[in-house]
């Protein structure tokens, strides 16, 4: 009996890649690594030319050192933004207290990034601290978080205060940015490019002079604690020029004004808490412009504000709070050259009610020690601050 015969199928059969075939993807391949070597030394040519260069992403940026006053004996710390920076006559702060002050400075930093400068300081009697409901403000992101804050503590902040994911997936790019911006140091910081080409354009024009007049450059002295600017003000500006800058901190915040238990929260509440242990502490409020206020906060945000203000102010109850952004008239445009920095007059306004605070203050605790027993004396990082007069 014959055997039935297999159905047969009809198998495609698949042809073996020729040479040829191979000789393509490999040049395929090289063009592709040609190109990102290419656009990577154009992108690194570029950045060394507008001043935008990065450090490795396997170090720890340090920051940029200021100081002023004597260099002897413990030092007072300014920890905040550029905001506290430019918001104080600092050569008047450091005579009138007696002391040198110390200052380690990124731009557009917060709490995390304040924390990581204060454990650097080890011979600190008293800390001034900035603080504002700019910098507060959880969804507006230090640009260079990660460059500074160890990832660990990022992680444990996040996870401690139950960040959301939209948020929390957004400072965790920040540590990845990183690494892409080692071989594109332009990546990701498309207004500072555009800030920066416009420097070196007037600069090739001769008009470096004329921007400064009407952008309110902040002239800063290296390693001087003090702070130069030209007399323009946001009443100045023309309302395009406004609404640029308005859009440009709306994406930064991501139209977002949080204030609540967040990384920065908890970061401010340990920047407190250690210059507690110190010496004496003064947090103060920096004011921001009408501007702003108008365009980004309402009665909420507000409330957001005063309301977790409060709360870590009461766990620290020996620190003095000076609610600069309170002086009568302080957030009007002409006592600011952009939409956060005051400029000279605002500073020369508000460095008084600052001084007056630090006096009263000193005067209570003077009076507290005399007329505490005998047998009750000062520590020593309480003794440095003399009586104002």
């Amino acid at each position: 009996m014959q055997a039935d015969s297999l159905p047969t199928t009809n198998t495609p059969r698949v042809a073996p890649k020729t040479d040829s075939e191979g000789s393509r993807g490999r040049q395929l391949a090289w063009v592709i690594f040609l190109a990102l070597v290419l656009s990577s030394v154009a992108n690194h040519c570029l950045a060394y030319w507008l001043g935008l260069t990065r450090d490795a992403p396997w170090t720890r940026s340090i920051g940029n050192y200021r100081r002023i006053g004597p260099k002897s004996g413990p030092q007072v710390l300014c920890a905040g933004s550029s905001l506290l920076v430019s918001g104080l006559a600092w050569p008047e702060v450091s005579d009138s207290l007696g002391q040198g002050i110390e200052d380690w400075t990124v731009a557009g930093s917060s709490p995390e990034v304040w924390e990581v400068f204060q454990q650097r300081q080890r011979n600190s009697s008293a800390t001034i601290i900035g603080v504002s409901m700019y910098d507060l403000n959880e969804a507006r992101l230090t640009p260079d978080r990660a460059r500074y804050v160890p990832l660990a503590q990022t992680i444990s902040d996040l996870w401690a205060s139950g960040t959301g994911a939209g948020l929390s997936r957004r400072i965790l790019t920040q540590y990845a940015m990183v690494y892409v911006q080692f071989p594109y140091p332009l990546a990701g910081d498309a207004d500072k490019v555009q800030v920066a080409v416009r420097r070196k354009a007037t600069e090739l024009l001769g008009l470096h002079a004329k921007l400064g007049e009407h952008e309110g450059v902040v002239v800063e002295q290296d390693g001087v604690l003090n702070v130069e600017d030209a007399r323009t003000t946001v009443d100045d500006w023309p309302s395009d020029r406004v609404l640029r800058r308005l859009a440009a901190l709306r994406a930064d915040n991501h139209d977002s004004q949080q204030f609540s238990n967040g990384p920065k929260s908890q970061a401010f509440r340990r920047v407190l808490s250690r210059a507690q242990q110190q010496g004496r502490v003064f947090v103060v409020v920096m004011p921001i412009s009408q501007p702003y206020v108008d365009t980004f906060l309402n009665k909420a945000t507000i409330d957001a504000f005063e309301k977790e203000l409060t709360e870590t102010m009461a766990a620290e109850p020996k620190a003095t709070l000076v609610r600069l952004d309170q002086v009568p008239g302080i957030s009007d445009g002409k006592y600011f050259f952009d939409l956060v920095h005051l400029n000279s007059a605002g500073r020369h306004l508000v460095t008084p009610v600052f001084l007056k605070k630090v006096a009263e203050s000193t005067s209570a605790r003077n009076s507290r020690e005399s007329s505490a027993p005998p047998n009750s004396t000062p520590t020593q990082t309480q003794s440095h601050i003399p009586q104002q007069h």
